[in-house]
């Protein structure tokens, strides 16, 4: 599809790549020369090229886009035929046309319609109809459903709105809308792009108490089947600037932070490009595909200069969102609403973190890699919790998760108490916290499977375990201790207020039993809610069951942004 007229209908246009010139390699894309141009005159874009596929962009003189479309080599050849506005900036334009590094170059000069020379300095951004993010009278960013072609011959009356300026949200926070480079390819796929330059003005842009956070809202094309967008490498690097970006397509978004990729892992990347795909379940084992139904699947893929490469890194979760639209039943039981991870095989790995927005009508969840994702309704119960009522909820729900299992696969053993070692797994999985490897216990083997969690845990300093650096892994953990690492991990994931000088703790009737070091750490859970006790009483030095230990997790995974 020719796109005629960007600027009436979008927010902002901007560059899918930035070309470098080298002379190393001849390029295969030759462009033919233009000439000179008077305003509201027809140009012919015309070349050959060995790619399959090339995309052209023609920019003004103050290096705004004045329009960029795909164009097949045949199309090439024949010519594609662009008029200027009655009204377009004079001076001299520049024409990029090619893939990747393969790109020929070439400029033309528009002059005044009777004739003469041009006044390359003379208001170069008065073009009401073809300067980007026009959109007279409409917030930018809120008409999502525009068609970029509708009205190709009109120029609107009203006066432009400055080019490059997001639309707000209340909380300070940038919206911008960008629409895909013209149909989508052979495989479905609709691919747009953002420069660094665009991203800088942007930010610069927004103003308010979270101006480090925007959401890219790529526009929707009929008959995608996925979204590419392509990105600078700076913006989501280490040593880059810190902000929030949100990557927002129709089968699901992406806040991306500045730090997603390590400058080791992008060094001498130009772009990155990240695809959201919309998959079938055809391809999966049977009992994946009968338990996922017709729920969608997305599959995340990431490129590095059009290289498609494995992206996971532990330390910089990625938030991601898929609409979705319950049944009756579900909405009935939202808290079975969540996310499998989708292995190599097709083999389903539940995601802990993911849960349904009854708000925002999508099911949001954390991943530190990408792969293929898929939104499921989960039910799990056991036979023996029945006598626990206080329990039976919270245990069902963390099941439903995954965060928690049964001892065999019809029974939970509530009254069982709980090892110190078991309950730093599922509180780091609760919460979903990683840290890199540090100093090691010697009680804690490589092998053993609660390694990675206690790593963790003391990492962040969540645990200092005992004397002669012990943790007693094997050890039953009492509820002082239990409460002490619940508080010290969601004070650490910034989801504990500080604690107050109010005397919650002296009303219990055991308070003075409790230890020195639990006090503070016992008060703040007391304070938020997250402690109860039982009858009045705390029972500090007493072993942790099972069934408290789902009650205390349920409590915590609401805390930190779940169910």
């Amino acid at each position: 599809m020719l796109i005629k007229r960007l600027t009436s209908m979008l927010v902002l246009i901007v560059l899918l790549f930035t070309v470098s010139i080298v002379d190393a390699a001849e390029p295969s894309t030759i462009l033919a020369p233009i000439g000179q141009i008077k305003q509201g005159e027809s140009l012919t874009i015309q070349g050959t090229t060995s790619l399959q596929e090339v995309i052209v962009q023609i920019m003004r003189p103050n290096q705004t886009l004045l329009e960029m479309d795909q164009l097949t080599k045949s199309e090439l050849l024949a010519g594609k035929t662009v008029t200027l506005p009655m009204h377009a900036p004079l001076g001299s334009y520049t024409v990029k046309l090619g893939m990747g590094s393969d790109v020929s170059v070439a400029t033309f000069v528009v002059v005044a319609n009777g004739g003469g020379d041009p006044n390359p300095g003379t208001d170069p951004g008065t073009d009401p109809g073809t300067n980007p993010g026009t959109n007279p009278g409409t917030t930018p960013g809120t008409d999502p459903g525009a068609d970029p072609e509708t009205d190709p011959g009109t120029e609107p009356a009203e006066t432009p709105a400055a080019p490059g300026l997001p639309g707000e949200k209340p909380d300070g926070s940038g919206e911008l809308a960008i629409q895909a480079v013209g149909k989508p390819d052979a495989a479905g796929v609709a691919k747009a792009a953002v420069t660094l330059e665009a991203l800088d003005e942007a930010f610069a842009s927004v103003q308010g108490a979270a101006a480090s956070k925007l959401t890219l809202d790529v526009q929707k094309v009929g008959g995608a089947q996925a979204y590419e967008t392509t990105l600078p490498a700076a913006a989501l690097s280490e040593g880059g600037k810190l902000r929030e970006l949100t990557l927002r397509t129709e089968f699901g978004s992406l806040t991306l932070p500045s730090n997603m990729f390590t400058t080791a892992a992008i060094a001498g990347t130009a772009n990155v490009s990240i695809t959201i795909r919309h998959v079938g379940a055809d391809n999966l084992p049977a009992q994946a595909r009968a338990a996922i139904g017709n729920r969608p699947i997305v599959d995340i893929q990431v490129m590095l200069d059009g290289q498609p490469v494995p992206w996971a890194n532990d330390q910089t979760p990625v938030s991601v969102s898929i609409p979705y639209q319950p049944t009756i039943m579900e909405l009935n039981n939202p808290e079975n609403i969540t996310v499998w991870y989708l292995d190599e095989r097709g083999m389903p790995v539940p995601v802990t973190s993911g849960k349904y927005d009854e708000q925002s009508g999508q099911v949001t969840f954390i991943t530190t890699h990408f792969s293929r994702y898929a939104v499921v309704y989960v039910t799990k119960t056991f036979g023996d919790i029945a006598a626990f009522p206080w329990a039976k909820k919270q245990i069902e729900a963390l099941a439903a998760k995954g965060i928690i299992a049964g001892t065999s696969e019809g029974s939970f053993s509530p009254a069982a108490s709980i090892k110190r070692a078991d309950f730093v797994i599922l509180l780091m999985r609760t919460l979903g916290m990683t840290a890199p490897a540090g100093e090691k216990f010697a009680d804690v083997n490589a092998s053993d499977y609660y390694h990675d969690a206690v790593q963790t845990a003391r990492t962040l300093g969540i645990t200092q375990g005992f004397g002669d650096n012990q943790f007693k892994p094997n050890q039953t953990i009492s509820r002082q201790e239990m409460m002490t690492l619940t508080a010290r991990a969601l004070t650490i994931a910034g989801k504990l207020a500080p604690v107050g000088s109010g005397g919650n703790l002296a009303a219990f009737k055991d308070a003075a039993d409790v230890a020195s070091y639990a006090s503070d750490s016992i008060q703040a859970l007391i304070g938020q809610g997250i402690i109860e006790g039982s009858n009045g009483l705390l029972l500090p030095w007493a072993s942790t069951s099972r069934a408290e230990t789902a009650v205390m997790l349920y409590r915590i995974y609401h805390r930190s942004g779940g169910m």
